[in-house]
């Protein structure tokens, strides 16, 4: 059987006697008795096996995807368990709504296959309206309109479990030079209780070399087998997905890959563009032994590092140590009151030297005060003497209590000492760190800044971060983007400055355009003492029509959020910035510790001055320099700047802050240091962001992603947050499942099927009018017709 259709990918459906409805791979069970109304279960506090009732939940989905080129074959098995006390007669349906094409579809049911029938757009347009009627629940009317496929009808007993089973081969949706393969994850929402466990495994096999493999949607771990093969997996538990999984790539026989994905949904407006960068480049032989790394590797060993601190940072050294080559050029310092040095100058790497220095890192005793500024100058010193790139890695854990005292001059006195070849990576261990120095060293010596809270293994992290500049690099790499052979048609590019590529680590820059047409893009640096271009050629688009591409306007805003913050932290605020972080804060549903006023349910989110004076107000916190504030905010701001994705991160406040803001209540800015504890752990940390569903039923979200919009629950109804107070005046009122509701959905046709399929009273702007989609007023409860 072939099955053309719009956007490839399956939706899957359970359903009973003959109705329908969802996604690639995940299920519902939908009920078609006529003597009372069954809505779609939602996630709600804990149940009591064998209620009565409709209930189900999901309690395993595991996908197994084998891609190679632009064909897909998936196998998908999905466990029902029945929490009803009695048996539920299903069907296994899903809609058509993709483009793509799907065929060797195989449907089985606890091992026995089932045969299936399809049903054309028509067809199921009946069974999914007289669902939404009958029952009186919107969840499927983002699927009127859409073909459906479904099986013959088998039995789910109360309290049983059943498995379903689907294979199909896919044939992925192509955009520029980027596969593009979809697993709609969001329909699986309608459970009543999280999903147990979501395991997503994947392999992309090429016939050329792979190059950038790339999810805007989730946290992969990414495997390569040589340069043609690529593993990819996902594992969640007890999580309701908030978004549908998508994997991105491309291949290539260049040693660096580049694809460009762009989004402009208004032509009048300046798009947004995701430039994705992957070096891959081969191993230095044996006889390039000039071309090593120079690592000067700074520890503090001052008395706060006393315990298992200065065990860990031992650790750390002895590893970057046995990492080293003859090639390589290294030294090590270690300072507490005073500064000291492995060796006087940079030394090979050589067995002999790298077992010298095994004993001066075990001889290592903590005790002192801390002079950072008597050792980072010390180790620009040493910097200025390679031969190339000077790799700085600076570790400590408390403020400059020997020296200068003073963060910003100690800032000042590195600038001026600065190599221009030096790239500085500042480690801060633990609350006491003085944050905002570490900032501002990152700032002034093209590095980062990394910060490791109490209790995460410091050997780990340095580890980590070797094993990513150890690798072979290209150096004084600069970027050129040309718009119809002009420049000056980009701007604002997140991160704007780099510096050195280091093989396997992919680099996603976003940025914004003002004018479409024929991007070409030059790279060039220095690989192995000998100058390197790549060029490639991409299209920015005029406009999109579809929310496809929608995630990299959300994560340009993720980064200039951090960058807004950054600005401000380092050099002060202003009017212009505290407006722009308010208003992309408010679009976006991007909450931070300044921001997060307007998920209060009083606040007033068209209200500019008042927002404006309360963000200043809680702006004043970045006058911390140390301490547990400033450190968990110059965290946060960190990981907004260097966001490989707009969900994760973006939404972790927000989800959070709907955790602990119960409807009604008071909201999370009454006081920031209540708002800064839940800001979230740096990258590692157990993962909280799909949690939030959890707390259905103990406190309504106060903020939510709907359709591409972010909404502010505001009283009793969800508002969108790019209403006017002139739109939300004017707004017209419609009853979910009247005549003038049903005709909504045909006049608006997609761009309003995501709102409209709502349970929740929401004010919604369409084409420049709001409605407010209200639901229907509460009657007796009665048979339902057919």
């Amino acid at each position: 059987m072939y099955l053309p259709f719009s956007r490839l990918a399956l939706l899957i459906g359970m359903v009973w006697v003959g109705l329908v409805s969802t996604s690639l791979g995940q299920g519902l069970l939908i009920s078609s008795e006529h003597d009372f109304r069954h809505p779609l279960p939602r996630v709600m506090p804990p149940i009591r096996p064998g209620q009565p009732g409709f209930l189900y939940d999901i309690a395993k989905l595991e996908v197994d995807a084998s891609i190679r080129n632009q064909v897909a074959e998936v196998q998908v098995a999905q466990t029902f368990r029945n929490r009803s006390s009695r048996t539920l007669q299903v069907k296994f349906v899903f809609p058509l709504p993709y483009d793509g094409a799907i065929d060797q579809m195989t449907f089985m049911v606890d091992g026995q296959e089932l045969e299936g029938r399809l049903l054309e757009a028509d067809q199921a347009r009946e069974i999914y309206q007289s669902y939404v009627r009958r029952n009186q629940d919107p969840a499927l009317v983002q699927w009127i309109g859409t073909g459906m496929f479904q099986t013959q009808v088998f039995p789910v007993p109360a309290g049983a479990v059943r498995t379903v089973s689907l294979r199909y081969t896919q044939v992925c949706k192509r955009q520029g030079a980027l596969t593009d393969w979809l697993l709609p994850l969001s329909p699986t929402k309608f459970t009543s209780s999280p999903i147990g466990e979501i395991n997503i495994r994947g392999r992309i096999r090429s016939e050329t070399r792979l190059g950038n493999v790339y999810s805007p949607s989730h946290d992969l771990e990414i495997e390569r087998d040589g340069e043609k093969v690529a593993r990819f997996e996902y594992k969640a538990k007890a999580t309701v997905p908030r978004r549908d999984f998508r994997v991105l790539w491309d291949t290539g026989d260049e040693a660096v890959q580049m694809s460009v994905v762009s989004h402009r949904p208004d032509t009048e407006k300046d798009g947004y563009f995701m430039l994705l960068i992957q070096p891959q480049f081969p191993e230095v032989g044996k006889e390039k032994k000039k071309t090593g790394k120079n690592v000067i590797l700074v520890l503090d060993k001052s008395g706060s590092m006393r315990g298992e601190k200065i065990d860990q940072a031992r650790r750390a050294a002895a590893y970057v140590v046995d990492k080293m080559r003859s090639r390589d050029r290294f030294t090590l310092i270690n300072y507490d009151s005073r500064v000291e040095t492995f060796r006087s100058e940079l030394t090979s790497g050589d067995k002999e030297t790298r077992n010298d220095a095994s004993d001066y890192i075990d001889s290592m005793l903590a005790g002192g005060s801390t002079n950072i500024d008597g050792a980072l100058a010390k180790a620009l010193d040493f910097s200025s003497e390679a031969d190339g790139p000077a790799y700085v890695v600076f570790m400590t854990d408390g403020q400059p209590t020997v020296g200068e005292k003073n963060g910003m001059k100690i800032a000042d006195n590195v600038k001026r000492r600065l190599n221009p070849q030096t790239r500085l990576f500042s480690l801060g261990v633990g609350h006491d760190v003085n944050s905002r120095l570490l900032d501002k060293l990152a700032s002034v010596c093209l590095g980062q800044t990394m910060y490791v809270r109490p209790g995460e293994p410091l050997d780990r992290v340095v580890s980590q971060l070797y094993d990513r500049i150890g690798a072979p690099a290209l150096t004084d790499a600069k970027l050129e983007l040309l718009v119809d052979g002009k420049e000056g048609r980009t701007k604002q590019l997140y991160p704007s400055d780099m510096y050195d590529l280091f093989s396997g680590d992919q680099l996603v820059i976003v940025g914004r355009y003002r004018k479409p047409g024929e991007l070409k893009i030059k790279l060039t640096g220095n690989f192995m003492g000998s100058k390197q271009v790549y060029e490639f050629t991409g299209e920015f688009a005029d406009k999109t029509g579809s929310g496809r591409n929608a995630f990299v306007e959300r994560l340009w805003a993720t980064r200039r959020i951090g960058q807004i913050i950054d600005d401000i932290d380092l050099y002060g605020e202003n009017k212009e910035l505290v407006d722009e972080l308010i208003n992309l804060s408010k679009k976006h549903g991007i909450l931070t510790p300044y921001t997060a006023y307007l998920a209060e349910e009083q606040t007033d989110i068209n209200d500019m001055s008042r927002g404006r004076r309360l963000a200043q107000g809680n702006l004043k916190a970045l006058a911390e320099e140390a301490g547990e504030s400033a450190f968990r905010q110059r965290s946060f701001k960190s990981q907004l700047k260097s966001a490989g994705r707009a969900g994760d991160l973006a939404d972790s406040l927000g989800g959070q802050l709907n955790q602990g803001m119960p409807a009604g209540g008071k909201g999370a800015s009454s006081g920031l240091g209540q708002q800064l504890n839940v800001i979230p752990p740096p990258p590692g940390a157990p993962k909280q962001a799909d949690k939030a569903p959890q707390q259905a039923g103990k406190a309504r979200q106060s903020v939510r992603q709907i359709g591409g919009r972010t909404f502010f629950l505001k009283g009793d109804r969800y508002v969108d947050s790019q209403a006017t107070a002139e739109q939300i005046a004017k707004a017209k009122e419609v009853e979910q499942f009247s005549d003038a509701y049903f005709d909504l959905i045909e006049k608006l046709g997609e761009r309003s099927k995501a709102f409209l399929a709502e349970s929740t009273k929401l004010l919604v702007v369409i084409d420049d009018k709001a409605y407010v989609i209200v639901p229907p007023s509460p009657k007796a409860e009665t048979p339902a017709k057919p």
